[in-house]
């Protein structure tokens, strides 16, 4: 088992394309598969399952990536600890997150007014449970994260047992977000109920997929059409919503708050309350119980509750 090969394996298991993967990587796909069979061989078990639309994690492979995660984190501190030596800028702010596009603008707010302090940014994303994770282990100084409010007291109970701090920014409705190729793009109505998607797929993380959170279509009764598009991408969602009339499970985010100085990506697509739900969604963030903030991570803080103030004015 080589380093190599567990980058491959985390970089596969995050495009979900052995093509794809091959290419952020600069390694050719017949290095990359032979790299990631030889490893399967060595472990005994299936990581992916291979067809030709792509690759998927196999339920070893989850749980196999789940590791993986926090120990590619530590590798890469300590990567940086060997190129750059004691060289330390003069402020570091490590956040981990599921993925939002509010954070992108947010942390280049920060970099601007700490840009004089040669401050060090790093961004990394990924699945809560891997994300409190990485705030335990000091992977990441803050951890920003969203949850159902059906899952919380699951949630919270396993970041408490990992000694950490959760503290909720803001509660919002149940949203859904299509494109301008989904005829519900041009409804009349702000609002959509469970029946108005049966006719339409639907674009789902990885994690909702299938573990213990792959039930809240179910809870919210979205069937949908039936057929879904499952990634652990990020921009794989925005790009899906642009080009197909598939929807996608969202939180209603005061969307516009951060579009005042330029269009994000979420400008061209429209979202909708989803009528008569139940559940909640929460965004908040999560540290060690016996660690303090940075200033920049104070920052982040504030700047975070003052957008979703501004979006409920």
């Amino acid at each position: 088992m080589t380093l190599n090969q567990l980058q491959y394996v985390v970089e596969v298991a995050k495009t979900g394309s052995i093509n794809s993967a091959a290419g952020n990587l600069f390694v050719s796909q017949s290095v990359l598969s032979t790299a990631i069979s030889n490893l399967e061989n060595e472990v005994g078990h299936a990581i992916f399952t291979r067809s030709n639309r792509g690759v998927v994690l196999t339920s070893f492979g989850r749980t196999f990536v789940s590791y993986l995660s926090s120990i590619q984190d530590q590798l890469q501190q300590l990567n940086h600890l060997i190129n750059y030596g004691t060289k330390e800028t003069a402020l570091n702010l490590s956040i981990a997150s599921s993925g939002y596009y509010f954070l992108d603008k947010i942390c280049a707010k920060i970099y601007q007014k700490y840009r004089d302090n040669a401050i060090r940014i790093e961004i990394i994303e990924d699945h809560i449970n891997n994300i409190a994770d990485m705030v335990a282990n000091q992977s990441a100084d803050i951890g920003i994260v969203s949850l159902w409010t059906c899952y919380k007291k699951m949630i919270l109970s396993q970041i408490h047992a990992k000694r950490l701090e959760y503290h909720t920014i803001a509660t919002m409705d149940i949203a859904v977000t299509v494109g301008s190729k989904n005829a519900l793009y041009h409804s009349d109505n702000n609002t959509l109920t469970a029946e108005d998607l049966r006719p339409y797929p639907s674009i789902l993380y990885t994690y909702n997929d299938t573990g213990p959170y792959s039930d809240i279509y179910g809870k919210l009764s979205l069937k949908g059409s039936g057929s879904r598009i499952v990634t652990s991408s990020r921009s794989v969602i925005y790009e899906t919503l642009h080009n197909t009339d598939a929807f996608y499970l969202n939180s209603f985010y005061p969307f516009d708050t951060l579009d005042t100085n330029g269009a994000s990506v979420y400008s061209d697509l429209r979202t909708f309350l989803l009528r008569d739900c139940p559940i909640h969604s929460e965004i908040a963030w999560i540290k060690r119980d016996d660690s303090d903030l940075s200033e920049p991570a104070l920052e982040l803080i504030t700047q975070m509750k003052h957008y979703f103030t501004c979006g409920n004015e």
